[in-house]
């Protein structure tokens, strides 16, 4: 029972394991690994969107055509006044973009041949050369540049990394050529390559589209100009995942995948715990049911040891369980039939006993009575009585079958012979007063049958039938179409009433009366019940004046499991 309540446990809570594994694992890969990817297309679109923020500010300089043309007149005119206005004028369109434009930090103005800073709206150092920064890709003569120092002259090394944009801006008609610095500012990296939005620290990386690193926020393992390629993640735990843009570079970021696991093991811990609860749970239900079982079923078998000891019959227990106490109410109930039974089986064996004292008792009569008439006889035969013969010898005749020598059991031709003599004794005792005619099929004569059963209804027709000197009792024996076997005695003396027919048979129970050697038609009802069954018994047709028909209709074998005893 237990190992039973452990796997009704254990089997759903492993199915559900695994399905919720199953499911939590493929919402991790899936959804997980999908916001994530979610999240580098969202970086990769913000540095997009910072290059054109830059972009659009750079053009609002390199093609206005009369700031560019002041540029160029501020690198060749000597006028300090000319320069000064034209300073204010640039550095007045510096400021103008710097506040229309989210992304724009430091704008400078380079000279064309050294890289030295002409003009610029932020402090920064005398020389930028953009050519040291990584290049994330190239467009139409404009580098956008991977995040790098900013040129700010008092920038601090904590200070975050900057995007910049670099583009030559050439003045044809005045041979002059110079570039254009701009740099986004200090909040545009951090707000893109934030770990938080992976639940983890993560390594970001820029690739140019050659697939080269031109940014790493993990130098050491992805250093800048070095070849990435997913190999080069060195762990088989690691994950990455990209962005590409139209202009073929790329973004990277590479996690451990610590969240991943972590939320994985977060689950296994839990699931752990609740199958850990449920087995100890289950032990404890176990170990309930068994004392609510184990301890009535103990009662059981002291009941049952006890009752097959044959002890004396034991106060009643209740075991406050209505189910066990129906059952151990049950078991009581057949104790008492049993031990009823017991005793009554014990009185009737020693009934029984007694019986066979009686009947060897009773067995001296008759054969006392036969030795008798056997010397009545040989007297008889010594004095000529030839009459008195013929009587003593039907008598000894009927006597010695009706003691049942032949057993339970005869043939229809030995019920029919024993008739016979029974007639034949009756018709000496009435001075051949009436009739007898025998009708036996030859198919019947072996059929076996109860031992005296024509008697007692011939007898009844002598006793009850007739009145005058012109008596006829037909006795007939025949089989049925279906093989029943069909004894009738008729008679054709007074007949009787309804109310003495009921009489003749009467129920159990009721007094009967007793006629001719006290045996009489009920006790023929109840052998032909006993031997052939309930439905089988004694037909009686009769109407005054008109005679009695008395009909036996029965199988051509008794029922199975009767005895011959």
């Amino acid at each position: 029972m237990i190992v039973i309540l452990l796997l009704s446990s254990i089997a759903p809570l492993a199915l559900l394991g695994i399905i919720s594994y199953s499911s939590f694992h493929s919402f991790l890969q899936n959804t997980l690994k999908n916001a994530i990817q979610e999240n580098v297309k969202k970086d990769l679109i913000g540095i997009d969107n910072i290059f054109k923020n830059m972009n659009f500010a750079s053009q609002q300089i390199a093609l206005d055509m009369e700031i560019s043309s002041k540029i160029s007149t501020y690198l060749t005119t000597d006028d300090i006044l000319e320069k000064k206005q034209i300073r204010l004028d640039v550095q007045k369109r510096m400021a103008l973009i710097n506040y229309s434009s989210p992304h724009a930090g430091i704008i400078a103005i380079l000279d064309g041949s050294d890289k030295k800073v002409v003009l610029n709206n932020s402090p920064v150092v005398d020389v930028i050369d953009p050519d040291l920064h990584p290049v994330v890709v190239k467009v139409n003569g404009i580098g956008y540049h991977a995040p790098h120092p900013s040129a700010n002259k008092y920038r601090e090394e904590t200070e975050p990394l900057v995007f910049s944009l670099s583009r030559k801006v050439t003045d044809y008609q005045k041979n002059t050529s110079y570039y254009l610095y701009l740099e986004s500012n200090f909040r545009s990296l951090p707000q893109l390559f934030n770990g938080q939005h992976y639940g983890e620290p993560v390594t970001h990386l820029l690739l140019n589209p050659d697939g080269m690193v031109v940014y790493s926020s993990d130098t050491g393992r992805f250093p800048v100009g070095s070849e990435w390629t997913p190999e080069s993640a060195s762990r088989k735990d690691f994950m990455h995942f990209e962005a590409v843009s139209d202009q073929q570079w790329r973004t990277v970021v590479v996690m451990e995948g610590e969240a991943f696991s972590a939320e994985v093991n977060a689950w296994f811990y839990k699931f752990v715990m609740i199958v850990l609860f449920a087995l100890a749970l289950c032990l404890l239900l176990a170990f309930v049911a068994w004392r609510s079982i184990y301890r009535p079923l103990q009662v059981f078998r002291k009941e049952i040891e006890r009752m097959g000891e044959q002890q004396a019959i034991r106060s009643r227990k209740l075991l406050h369980l209505s189910e066990f106490d129906d059952v151990l109410g049950r078991f009581y109930e057949m104790r008492t039939r049993v031990y009823d039974l017991v005793r009554e089986i014990e009185r009737r064996e020693q009934a029984r006993s007694r019986f066979e004292v009686e009947k060897l008792r009773y067995q001296i009569n008759p054969h006392f009575i036969h030795n008798t008439l056997n010397t009545v006889q040989v007297i008889a035969k010594i004095q000529k009585q030839d009459e008195i013969v013929r009587l003593i010898t039907y008598f000894t005749r009927i006597l010695h079958y009706n003691l049942g020598k032949e057993g339970a059991f005869v043939q229809v031709r030995q019920e029919i012979a024993n008739l016979k003599d029974y007639i034949a004794l009756q018709q000496i005792r009435y001075n051949h007063a009436f009739q007898m005619k025998v009708q036996v099929d030859p198919d019947v004569e072996g059929v076996t049958v109860p031992r005296f059963i024509l008697q007692p209804l011939v007898e009844n027709a002598l006793y009850h039938g007739f009145k005058n000197d012109e008596g006829v009792i037909t006795v007939l024996a025949c089989r049925e179409a279906d093989g029943h076997i069909r004894i009738e005695v008729a008679d054709n003396g007074v007949g009787m009433s309804g109310e003495q027919v009921a009489a003749l048979l009467p129920e159990q129970g009721e007094s009967r009366g007793r006629s001719g050697m006290g045996i009489g038609l009920p006790f023929v009802q109840q052998l032909i019940k006993s031997y052939y069954g309930n439905e089988y018994g004694i037909q009686i047709e009769s109407e005054p004046g008109r005679g009695t028909t008395l009909t036996i209709r029965v199988p051509d074998r008794v029922k199975e499991g009767t005895a011959d005893d």
